[in-house]
């Protein structure tokens, strides 16, 4: 259950602090409930902007061999929990018990029972309760129906933000970073994963490279721990299962293309270096061909 004064709301159009969950006190605004679930969307418009440094708004500002790099475990587990990273779930693991989790896009929360389990007060919110597969929905849903955009929390109130699969599906990436930045504490983490080559779907907008999942963090205030793409989950992996029942039918094909494609690169490796090459090696050519990227930031 979803309290007040515990999870520090704020009111999504005047930003004034929430006492009470059907209305705001200073702007009067009132709230609806969803399926039993407050529902904080934004009615008000508002601007934004973005500072950054001279020079920062080039590739030549990225620094690959610090940022581009594999986390040593990485990818999902069959028997994992829906979307959840082995990288994420490292630095989830590290998670103090008491600490304050916020996951983006939850859609079923199947995320809630592991982080209870490890006395993490975690926070679900979604945009609705119906999107998500329905053998999601037994994990109960989000505790709290809101736009990304416009987070209803205040200031430094999380100590991790947590969004996998969903920077593709918003509609200004770069303003619910710098949300995600405001509602983080100092030193808290950011941790997510976007859509690269997967096919347009579930009215995706935002299908990013590394490059651009850098420089979206970073003109929210970020800085970029690590970035990788999902190794498991190459584009011609992506296209297949995720276009049609025909391309699913042939979905294993994609290892064999993807075997192809990689060996001149890894070919490349060896002449140059004499030894056979390991992921990191590949990272350019494994980047250059993923369905989906992960990444670790943190609010100084």
């Amino acid at each position: 259950m979803i309290s007040v004064a515990d999870d520090r709301l704020a009111c999504p159009d005047c930003r004034g602090n929430l006492s009470s969950l059907e209305q705001c006190e200073e702007c009067g605004r009132q709230f609806a409930q969803e399926d039993g679930r407050p529902k904080l969307m934004p009615l008000a418009g508002g601007t934004v902007s973005f500072s950054w440094p001279a020079g920062s708004l080039t590739p030549a500002a990225i620094s690959e061999a610090e940022i581009l790099r594999f986390p040593p475990r990485r990818g999902q587990s069959r028997r994992g929990i829906y979307h959840l990273d082995r990288a994420h779930e490292d630095r989830l693991s590290d998670v103090p018990a008491g600490s304050k989790v916020l996951e983006i896009g939850c859609g079923g929360a199947q995320m809630r029972r592991w982080m209870k389990e490890r006395g993490i007060h975690y926070i679900g919110v979604d945009v609705a309760v119906d999107r998500v597969h329905d053998w999601l929905q037994m994990h109960g849903g989000p505790d709290l129906l809101c736009d990304a955009h416009v987070l209803p929390f205040q200031d430094e109130t999380f100590d991790v933000v947590y969004a996998s699969a969903v920077w593709e599906h918003l509609a200004f990436p770069q303003l619910a970073s710098k949300e995600v930045a405001r509602v983080l504490k100092p030193g808290g983490l950011c941790l997510g994963s976007a859509s690269f080559l997967e096919p347009w779907h579930d009215s995706s907008y935002y299908h990013m490279t590394p490059y651009g999942i850098f420089m979206t963090l970073s003109l929210a205030g970020l800085s970029p721990i690590q970035i990788w793409p999902e190794t498991k989950w190459p584009g011609f992996r992506a296209m297949l299962e995720m276009g049609n029942k025909a391309t699913r039918l042939v979905g294993g094909l994609c290892w064999l293309i993807y075997g192809w494609y990689l060996a001149p690169k890894a070919a490349q490796v060896w002449l140059h270096e004499r030894r056979r090459p390991d992921e990191q090696a590949l990272m350019h050519p494994i980047a250059q061909m993923a369905g989906a990227v992960a990444w670790v930031a943190r609010k100084p």
